[in-house]
């Protein structure tokens, strides 16, 4: 089930968001910014919701303020105010998925929601990917440099034979190490 995290400081929006999506999503509200947080560290969000137009602190810095320990949840910016300036600093700072007006349209927004948590899942599953690959030419590059030491203890390698697969996995080696560089 999708872990969905609102942030509001109107009681009554959040109760809405509540009863909206209770059996769509697993559903995490708070109107206290600091609370949020604890609910970012004790659940696998993968959507946050946040209202801009708040008391303490706007959506936006809140979502900067999220950014360093929680990059990964999708953050969609929720207000009832039309300010292009907000809609602006949330795209450039609180690097936002989705900008949505109140009052929101609810199958619109779990439709949103949807999209937000499988935007999720596809960027951890890219990340997972890159460790995975990062591992893999590790791994490679340690094979190829017990291949070049192999290959120079050889005793019935001739010395061309020696210098030439010697070269080649130094290439491939350099490669693995700069893979800007040409093979």
């Amino acid at each position: 089930m999708i872990h969905v995290l609102y942030l509001d400081d109107e009681e009554h929006n959040l109760t809405a968001f509540r009863a909206a999506f209770r059996r769509d999503f697993q559903v995490h509200v708070t109107t206290v910014p600091s609370e949020a947080v604890r609910m970012l560290q004790d659940h696998p969000i993968e959507v946050v919701i946040s209202d801009q137009k708040m008391p303490d602190v706007s959506g936006v810095e809140f979502f900067e303020m999220i950014m360093a320990d929680h990059p990964d949840p999708v953050r969609m910016l929720l207000t009832g105010h039309a300010d292009i300036d907000a809609v602006i600093d949330a795209i450039n700072k609180g690097r936002i998925y989705k900008y949505i007006s109140k009052p929101w349209n609810e199958p619109e927004l779990k439709r949103l929601v949807e999209e937000a948590s499988a935007l999720h899942r596809r960027r951890a599953q890219s990340t997972a990917r890159t460790a995975s690959y990062g591992k893999n030419l590790a791994s490679l590059r340690e094979a190829l440099a017990t291949m070049k030491e192999e290959c120079q203890a050889h005793a019935d390698l001739g010395a061309e034979a020696k210098a030439s697969w010697t070269a080649t996995l130094d290439r491939a080696i350099r490669w693995i190490e700069q893979p800007d560089s040409k093979f």
